[in-house]
C-alpha cells in the first residue's frame, strides 16, 4: 500500500505526543497493559498492541494453521507494536519475524466497561505478500471520533501464510486460517474492551478487501462477524487466486537447494522448508515469472488463497466463483466499491506503457485471463474480442483503452461482479470513489479520458487522524463522510441510515438485475447516486464470459 509520507511522520508525532498514563486489563489468556490516548478532537482512547493471539508459529508450526494462544503469567506490555510479520518490502523500521500474530485494540470506552460497541476489524493490503497492521499507519483516531472499537490484525503472508502443496501436507490458506482465529479471538475477548461481539464488521483494502470477502466464504465463519466493507478488493479478483501452487512450492525448494528433487515427497518438502531461515525463504520469494500476459495483476499472485482439498481444518474447498454465487457459509450485508481507476499507475511511465500495449496488440490472445480457461486455438479471437471493448484501433495509440482493460480485469470487474452476486442473498451498497484531493501527492498520474484516482487513494481518508489540521476543506469534508458511512454501516448495516446533511443523499441497495446502481464520491467531494459505473464495459465482459468462457470458473 502506498502512503503518504507526511502523514506517517505526523501520526508518529502524534503517538508520542498524546500518549498518556498506562491501562491495564485482564482478558482470556492473562492482564495486559495498554495506554490513554485522545485525538485530534480530543476524544480519549484506549489503545493495546500486539497482543498475542496465537503460538508463534515457528519450528514446525511453519506453514501450519495457526494455534491458539496459551495463557501467560504477570501483565504484558501492550503498549506499542514494532513486530511484522515477514515480507518482501523493506521496513527498517519495524521488526520482521515470524512470530508476529497478534492484534491491536482501541476503544474509546475504559477497558472493563460494560458495553456495547460496534467493533471494526481491519485487514491490510499488500497483494498477499507485504503489509502489517502497526500504529504508525494505521492509527484509529478517526474512528474513535465515531465511537466504535478498532481491531488490527497481523496474518502471515507470502509464502508463509500461502505455500501450498496442494495436499493435507502444506493445505495454505495460513494467512486467511490466521484472519480467522483472530476473529475467534475477538469473540472471547472483545468485551473486556467494552466491545459487543454479535456487532463485528470486517473492513479491509485490495487483499485485506478480498480477504474480507474470502472470510465469507471459508468454513469456521459463521457468527465471527455480521457485516463486511470491502475496498477494492474481492474474493473474484483474478490476482486473489494462486495457481500452479504445487510448482511454486517446489521451484522454491529448488531455489534454496538445486539438488532437492522434485520427485520428494510433501512431507519432505516441508520439512526441508521448515529447516531454512526466514530469510532464505524471503529470498526465494523475490523472484517472480514475467512475459507477456504473465501480469499478476491479471493472471494471479505466487502466493495466494487457494481451493483445499477436503480435509479437517480446511478453509476453501469450493471454488472462489461457485461459493460466492452460492452465498458463502457466512452471507452478511456488504458495503463493496472500487477506485475511479484503479490501474491508472499503469501509465505512471508512458512509453513503458505503450511499449507494453503493442505486444499486446501483436499477440490479442494474452488479454486472455486464465480463468476463462479459453484453450490456444480460440485465444486470439477471444483476445480481438476483448480489444474491441477498449477501443476500435490499437492499444498501443489508446493509452487510455490500456489503462481501462487494466483497471477492469484487475479490480473493477470482479468487484462488480462480486457485488451483483451477492446481492441475491443480502444488502450491498456499492461505491466508486472518484474524488482526487490535494492531500494525495503520491498520485500525479492523470490520463485523458480515465479517472483521477487510482488503487489504494481512499485510504488516506480513513487512517489520517490529524486530517483537520493541515488538509484543504473539501479533504477534510471527504474524509468526515468516508469514515461515517463506514462507521454507521457498522452500527446500523446501512450506511445512511436516515437523512443526514452531511451525505445529502440515501445510498440505495444493489438489485440483483437492472441497472447497477452504486453511490459516487465525486471528483467535485459531492455525493451521488449513479448508475453503471463503469457504463457497458461489465455487461460487455458479462456478455463474452457467457459467450466463450469455460465453466467452471474460478474467479472472474
Amino acid at each position: 500500500m502506498l502512503v503518504n509520507s507526511v502523514w506517517l511522520v505526523v501520526v508518529l508525532f502524534i503517538s508520542s505526543a498524546w500518549a498518556q498514563a498506562g491501562v491495564t486489563v485482564t482478558i482470556a489468556n492473562g492482564q495486559i497493559q495498554g495506554r490513554q490516548e485522545s485525538t485530534y478532537k480530543g476524544t480519549t482512547f484506549y489503545a493495546f498492541q500486539e497482543i498475542p493471539y496465537a503460538k508463534p508459529p515457528v519450528g514446525n508450526l511453519r506453514f501450519m494453521a495457526p494455534q491458539p494462544v496459551e495463557d501467560w503469567s504477570g501483565v504484558l506490555d501492550a503498549t506499542s507494536n514494532n513486530k511484522i510479520c515477514y515480507q518482501t518490502s523493506d521496513t527498517t523500521s519495524f521488526t520482521q519475524t515470524e512470530d508476529c500474530l497478534y492484534v491491536n485494540v482501541y476503544t474509546p470506552v475504559a477497558p472493563g466497561t460494560n458495553g456495547s460497541l460496534p467493533v471494526m476489524f481491519y485487514i491490510f493490503g499488500g497483494g498477499f505478500l507485504n503489509g502489517h497492521a502497526v500504529y504508525q499507519s494505521y492509527g484509529p483516531h478517526l474512528f474513535m471520533d465515531q465511537g466504535v472499537i478498532v481491531v488490527t490484525v497481523n496474518y502471515r503472508i507470502g509464502p508463509f501464510g500461502f505455500m501450498s502443496t496442494g495436499d493435507s501436507v502444506i493445505p495454505g490458506n495460513m494467512g486467511l486460517k490466521d484472519q480467522q482465529l483472530a476473529l475467534k479471538w475477538v469473540q472471547t475477548n472483545i468485551g473486556y474492551f467494552g466491545g459487543d461481539p454479535t456487532k463485528v464488521t470486517l473492513f479491509g483494502l485490495s487483499a485485506g478487501a478480498a480477504s474480507v470477502t474470502l472470510q465469507m466464504l471459508g468454513k469456521g465463519s459463521e457468527g465471527l462477524f455480521r457485516g463486511a466493507i470491502s475496498e477494492s478488493g474481492s474474493s473474484l479478483c483474478p490476482w486473489a487466486y494462486q495457481r500452479g501452487h504445487k510448482d511454486i512450492a517446489y521451484n522454491m525448494a529448488a531455489y534454496l537447494n538445486p539438488s532437492f528433487s522434485k520427485s520428494s515427497s510433501s512431507q519432505e518438502l516441508l520439512t526441508f522448508l521448515q529447516s531454512v531461515t526466514p530469510d532464505q525463504v524471503i529470498a526465494s520469494t523475490r523472484t517472480f515469472p514475467g512475459g507477456l500476459g504473465r501480469d499478476q495483476m491479471v493472471q494471479g499472485f505466487m502466493y495466494a488463497p487457494v481451493v483445499e482439498d477436503e480435509h479437517e481444518g480446511a478453509f476453501l474447498t469450493q471454488r472462489q466463483y461457485d461459493a460466492v454465487a452460492s452465498g458463502g457459509t457466512n452471507p452478511v450485508p456488504l458495503l463493496i466499491g472500487i477506485m475511479s481507476e484503479e490501474q491508472l499507475s499503469k501509465a505512471a511511465d508512458r512509453n513503458s506503457f505503450a511499449n507494453e500495449l503493442s505486444q499486446y496488440d501483436q499477440n490479442p490472445g494474452a488479454l486472455v485471463n486464465d480463468n476463462m480457461h479459453i484453450n490456444d486455438a480460440t485465444k486470439a479471437t477471444a483476445g480481438d474480442a476483448i480489444r474491441k471493448i477498449y477501443t476500435s484501433g490499437t492499444l498501443a495509440s489508446d493509452i487510455a483503452a490500456g489503462v481501462h482493460y487494466f483497471s477492469d480485469v484487475s479490480f473493477s470487474l470482479p468487484i462488480m461482479h462480486n457485488a451483483r452476486l451477492h446481492s441475491a442473498f443480502k444488502d450491498v451498497y456499492f461505491f466508486q470513489f472518484s474524488y482526487h484531493g490535494d492531500m494525495v501527492s503520491w498520485n500525479n498520474v492523470f490520463v485523458e479520458g480515465c479517472g483521477k484516482v487510482q488503487h489504494a487513494e481512499d485510504n488516506s481518508y480513513l487512517w489520517n487522524g490529524n486530517i483537520e489540521q493541515y488538509a484543504t476543506a473539501a479533504d477534510v469534508l471527504t474524509s468526515k463522510r468516508y469514515v461515517k458511512l463506514f462507521t454507521n454501516f457498522a452500527k446500523n448495516l446501512n450506511p445512511t441510515p436516515e437523512a443526514d446533511d452531511l451525505f445529502g443523499v440515501v445510498w440505495p441497495t444493489l438489485a440483483s438485475t437492472g441497472p447497477f446502481q452504486y453511490l459516487d464520491i465525486a471528483e467535485d467531494g459531492s455525493l451521488q447516486i449513479k448508475s453503471d459505473p463503469k457504463g457497458e464495459h461489465y455487461q460487455q465482459w458479462v456478455d463474452l464470459y457467457e459467450s466463450m468462457a469455460v465453466k467452471p470458473y474460478d474467479t472472474f
